[in-house]
């Protein structure tokens, strides 16, 4: 599915970060949640934990491609218009800005790690961090006011204009069919 939607959405799972990620969960369930039951020489592991750690990792990396795949895919102006029919145009704004803050988000913290890494703030970690955060969440509210001041220049009013029109096509009513008819199914499936 998501190679046919959006390959750029894809891109997350050549990330060695979002592996070590998934994989940690997988590893240190079985260590932590649960009692032991299997001794794997001097480890004692829970086979409760590791069932419980696979799951927990497969949400995670099945809501982080959704998300992934979601953004590369979607259009902003669509995600606009959609809310502007249903008579929330403050969210919709909202909700767009929200989306382009996650890219910039990702682009500071990466710009202050690297700089308190260059300045070595590593060698001393809890400042380092300390560092990190202040830093990242002032760029984001400073970035945030950008944001309202620029829509304040524009004279954007959440409350005023008429919603563009939706137009709905032939692939949404094939996607709201599938749609209705995977919900009846596990519908039906939930009943027996």
């Amino acid at each position: 599915f998501g190679l046919a939607w959006s390959r750029e959405g894809l891109r997350l799972l050549r990330r060695p970060r979002f592996w070590t990620f998934i994989l940690s969960t997988v590893a240190l369930g079985p260590f932590l949640i649960g009692e032991p039951d299997v001794t794997m020489g001097p480890l004692h592991l829970s086979r409760e934990g590791f069932t419980a750690s696979l799951e927990m990792a497969g949400r995670a990396c099945a809501l982080t491609l959704a998300f992934s795949l979601g953004i590369a895919s979607l259009s902003l102006s669509d995600i606009v218009a959609v809310f502007d029919r249903l008579g929330l145009r403050g969210m919709g704004f909202a909700v767009a800005v929200a989306m382009n803050l996650l890219g910039m988000l990702r682009e500071m913290a990466t710009v202050t790690l690297q700089t308190i890494r260059l300045r070595g703030g590593m060698r001393r970690p809890w400042l380092g961090l300390r560092l990190f955060l202040v830093t990242t969440v002032a760029n984001t509210l400073r970035y945030g006011d950008e944001v309202v001041n620029a829509a304040a220049v524009r004279a954007f009013d959440p409350n005023g204009g008429q919603p563009a029109p939706l137009p709905l096509r032939r692939a949404d009513l094939w996607l709201l069919a599938l749609l209705a008819g995977c919900t009846g199914a596990l519908l039906a499936v939930g009943m027996q």
